[in-house]
């Protein structure tokens, strides 16, 4: 067991969304959004990188999603749940890191 005391609030838990009347098309078009969202950030983290390793840092992680999004299985729903999920969290962490 670890000795250390947190120095920030435990994040509330994150309530998974309930994509049971989702169809896959529509999930599909939902991780395809949140892969943008995602590497328009990762654009922005470039534009403002202060050194070329920073700059190519965030183009790489682009680069990942881009051949993450390339990969997507239409008709794999739990794929599809499971891909957009760590994009999200991805996102959350970066732009709470931003505050």
């Amino acid at each position: 067991m670890s000795d250390m005391t947190p120095t920030a609030e435990t994040p509330a838990p994150r309530t998974r969304p309930d994509f049971t009347h989702v169809s896959d098309v529509m999930l599909y078009d939902i991780a395809r959004h949140t892969a943008s969202l995602l590497t328009s950030l990762f654009l922005n983290r470039q534009r403002d990188a202060t050194d070329d390793a920073e700059r190519e840092h965030w183009a790489a992680r682009e680069r990942l999603v881009m051949r993450q999004v390339q990969a997507l299985n239409p008709d794999d729903r739990a794929g599809l749940i499971a891909q957009n999920e760590a994009w999200v969290d991805e996102d959350r962490v970066l732009r709470d890191a931003q505050q």
